[in-house]
């Protein structure tokens, strides 16, 4: 059967093929072969040059597809799906300088919107090319000059019309650096088939262009003689291959598609089945316009003429190179690929893959403001600017409702006098009566007085993740990395109430230098000025914008390092998150560093977590650039969520972080930071029940309910079974049976139980660890469980707690430390072979051991451990 087009169907355009192992079908219509062994020009404008088609030969063998627009854009596409532009690598679908790159029936496809040619490759190496009316007689090179008249299409380069067709087409090599294009003569081929009976097969098989009943069609239309013959020449070649016809018959099918004649079953009649990707199948009228996952949810405009080519079966999905369910298709992100099911963040919201799209959850994002490196702001409504004033200011308050306000206290922090950093940041809440202070290192004081966190009071919580987190009625949240980096997140109820540096949040930009007077000032330094907290400092004046210009030693080092910024490392984000100010406070801060290293690092973050935040994310620090340390068993993310990662979050999960993805150290999976800050597997991790703490393990009865802790969450049994009802002479004294725990301490830990009558005493809320030192604690209630001994802190080896002995003592476990006022410890192992080692020696005044022997003996001991010193003789 066939199927026909129209009867005012016409080709709007002129068609040039190579096919086959070296046929080549001019626009015109002249076919001829030609293996080469260089670039050679196919088509394209010869008058201006403004676009090359260039096909690349090796070894007489089509290997790859090349377009050149002027001298200022390539592209070349292989016949394995790789493509580069310029000397990078991009993923299909691509677009760029009005050239499109897609897929197409099992095809690649290049088209060009301003030059109007299409030009496909597949992975066989038969190339069509295609090229509007308005190429008539402007183009040339091995697919002719398109003037319909095939006499002449053996035009050089040189403009003479030659005769044989090899000095024609070597006179359209083009050369380049890499490559100099050498004249190819013509193979010498044998037809390889001796016998009478195979010639007569192969014969046979030609003829059915002419026999045939489905190819007969197409005769008054497409003359098959000639294809007859190449048929015949192929099938000499490879007598051993009697799929060797095909190439031909495909092309002859295709040059009647091309008059407006689908021969629809010509694979069958002729025994050929065109070559398919796994999973696809052949058709001789597919659409153009491939069912793909990603082109499910959107309405596709598509031409109504079919082509050939290979598709997915009917009910499935092309999904990269396979065909799927609905229910099975991946998702794209960022130009990567998610399988269904992953889930991305973007800006405040979690999206599902879901039959090829991204489903979210769209809740009204809060509002963000943040300053970063040397006094670098972004307001509620994401206005950038930089300023460098040295005093106390607003940073953001409500200064409608007067229920918080939030002050950063700024210093300067390099060599260059406007490189100014945020020291600290004061939040004041009038309605609790509460100054609390985040101060530079990451400690915190409430209303002057250090405290350890976490910190819990009524609407307020401080904790730390990645970073310190302050959260107030579940509307404000600040982050303060301790370092000068704060972010302030507010809901949308506080929109248009706002005032100080981050703006008044009223979806402007251009209000946002609004002063306490009312008026918005235009210059950054009466802006900033404006919300000088005391009258004492000094007004900044006008501020040099170019630190580069004030320290020339480093601009060459900041214009370079900072460029990874433009790098193809970040161009997934670059359609996300503009990455002009960034780069331009990256210069700025390099430059007004001593050491511009030290600054680059934070720059170069403050992009990467921005992009993160659009669920973009690089993963740019490397071992030996801008890496980051980690408290010991913890492990570094780019992306990760600080939410719930605690013990203390198992039982009571803190519903108001939404933090889905920021930058720092985590806990492995499968382990959570206790209240020591370690990082413990679930089974040890201690239970928060009713105001108490309990070690793991712990059971107690509360008359008649029996309790017991296990993997950081308190089973009580809710009913009155037999057995758990413990009667109350089995105590004995005045303190309730809930207090009377049935707990087993490891050594040397002992049981603590807060006294029922001095509410001074502090207990397992305030026990020292190697992370806490000496840092105080503030107690807003005691809680009782298992402490170290007195004058010991508690410390995690390896998921084991233990307690040590602080400056040098030796631990439960016969290890000796040595920590210091900074809370750190230096370690070293003195029970060795399952034998204790000797106490040192004591000094000749009985005082105690020499410092000096002791520490030579500990060092060699060290050194010798780890192969660094060898054993002495006897």
């Amino acid at each position: 059967s066939i199927l026909c087009l129209p009867l005012n169907f016409s080709a709007p355009f002129a068609r040039c093929s190579l096919f086959g192992h070296d046929h080549i079908q001019t626009f015109d219509e002249l076919v001829y072969d030609f293996a080469g062994d260089c670039s050679y020009l196919l088509a394209g404008d010869c008058e201006k040059r403004s676009f090359l088609l260039l096909g690349d030969y090796h070894n007489g063998k089509r290997t790859s597809l090349s377009l050149y627009l002027g001298e200022y854009f390539d592209i070349h596409v292989f016949l394995n799906g790789t493509v580069t532009q310029g000397e990078k690598r991009i993923l299909i679908p691509y677009a760029s300088n009005g050239v499109f790159l897609e897929k197409e029936a099992g095809y690649y496809k290049l088209s060009g919107e301003e030059h109007g040619f299409v030009v496909k490759i597949d992975t066989s190496g038969n190339i069509l090319l295609s090229l509007p009316e308005k190429h008539y007689n402007r183009t040339c090179g091995l697919c002719g000059n398109f003037n319909r008249f095939a006499e002449d299409d053996f035009m050089t380069q040189e403009g003479i019309l030659e005769e044989n067709i090899y000095s024609f087409a070597n006179s359209w090599g083009m050369s380049n650096q890499q490559k100099k294009c050498q004249r190819v003569m013509p193979p010498s081929y044998t037809c390889n088939i001796s016998s009478v009976a195979a010639k007569k097969d192969f014969i046979e098989n030609c003829q059915l262009l002419r026999t045939s009943s489905v190819f007969s069609k197409c005769h008054h239309l497409v003359d098959p003689e000639k294809f007859i013959g190449l048929c015949e020449e192929d099938m000499c070649r490879c007598a051993q291959d009697r799929n060797c016809h095909c190439p031909v018959f495909l092309e002859y099918a295709r040059n009647c598609a091309q008059q407006g004649v689908i021969l629809k079953g010509w694979p069958a009649s002729s025994g050929c089945r065109p070559r398919c990707p796994s999973g696809l199948e052949y058709h001789e009228c597919t659409s153009p316009c491939a069912k793909t996952c990603q082109s499910l949810n959107i309405n596709e405009v598509c031409p109504e003429q079919c082509v050939d080519g290979c598709s997915c079966p009917e009910g499935k999905l092309l999904d990269g190179d396979v065909c799927v369910d609905a229910q099975n298709c991946s998702c794209i992100n960022a130009g990567k690929k998610f399988p269904p099911g992953s889930s991305v963040y973007q800006d405040c919201n979690s999206c599902i893959c879901r039959h090829g799209a991204w489903v979210c959850n769209n809740e009204p994002c809060p509002g963000e403001c943040s300053v970063t490196g040397q006094s670098h702001f972004k307001s509620f409504d994401n206005k950038h600017f930089t300023f460098s004033g040295v005093c106390h200011y607003l940073f953001a308050g409500d200064c409608a409702g007067n229920s918080f306000s939030v002050f950063i206290e700024t210093v300067q922090c390099a060599d260059d006098h406007d490189a100014v950093c945020t020291r600290s940041v004061s939040v004041q809440l009038q309605d609790e009566n509460l100054t609390i202070k985040l101060k530079h290192g990451g400690g915190v004081s409430v209303n002057g007085q250090d405290i350890q966190i976490p910190f819990l009071q009524r609407s307020l919580k401080v904790f730390h993740t990645n970073a310190v987190h302050l959260s107030y009625k579940e509307n404000v949240h600040l982050d303060w990395d301790g370092l000068g980096t704060l972010t302030m997140k507010l809901s949308s109820e506080y929109t248009e109430q706002m005032c100080g540096l981050c703006g008044n949040y009223n979806g402007n930009q251009g209000d946002d230098f609004l002063t306490p007077s009312g008026l918005v000032e235009t210059l950054v330094e009466d802006f900033g000025n404006s919300w000088k907290l005391k009258g004492d400092c000094e007004d900044l004046k006008k501020q040099d914008s170019n630190s580069c210009k004030q320290n020339p030693r480093l601009a060459r080092y900041a214009e370079s390092s900072c460029s990874l910024l433009l790098s193809p490392l970040f161009e997934p984000c670059h359609h996300e998150v503009s990455s002009s100010p960034y780069l331009k406070n990256c210069r700025y801060d390099v430059c007004s560093c001593a050491d511009g290293k030290d600054c680059l690092c934070t720059a170069i973050s403050a992009y990467a977590m921005a992009c993160a935040r659009k669920g973009v994310v690089i993963d740019w620090r490397k071992p030996e650039f801008c890496a980051m340390s980690c408290p010991e068993g913890q492990l570094y993310q780019q992306c990760g969520s600080p939410c719930n990662q605690t013990c203390r979050s198992l039982a009571y999960p803190d519903t108001d972080c939404h933090e889905f993805c920021t930058e720092g150290c985590f806990c492995p999976t499968g382990t959570y930071l206790d209240q020591q800050g370690d990082c413990v597997p679930r089974s040890q991790c201690s239970c928060y029940y009713d105001g108490e703490i309990f070690q793991p393990d712990d059971v107690f009865s509360d008359h008649h309910t029996m309790c017991y802790c296990e993997n950081g969450i308190m089973h009580c049994s809710s009913q009155r079974l037999p057995g758990s009802f413990v009667p109350d002479v089995l105590f004995q004294t005045h303190r309730s049976a809930r207090e009377k725990r049935s707990v087993s301490c490891k050594h040397p830990m002992t049981m603590f139980v807060c006294p029922a009558n001095d509410p001074s005493v502090k207990g397992v809320e305030c026990m020292e660890s190697c992370q806490n030192y000496e840092k105080g604690c503030i107690s807003h209630g005691c809680i009782s469980g298992c402490l170290c001994p007195t004058g010991w802190v508690r410390k995690l080896r390896f998921f084991k707690k233990t307690c040590v002995m602080p400056l040098g003592e030796t631990d439960s476990e016969g290890e000796e430390q040595q920590l210091t006022r900074s809370g750190s410890v230096a370690l070293e192992v003195v029970e060795e072979a399952g034998e204790r080692q000797r106490p040192a020696e004591r000094s000749e005044e009985g005082l105690g051991p020499s410092p000096t022997h002791s520490r030579v003996h500990r060092e060699e001991r060290i050194r010798e451990r780890h192969g660094l010193l060898r054993r002495r003789g006897p």
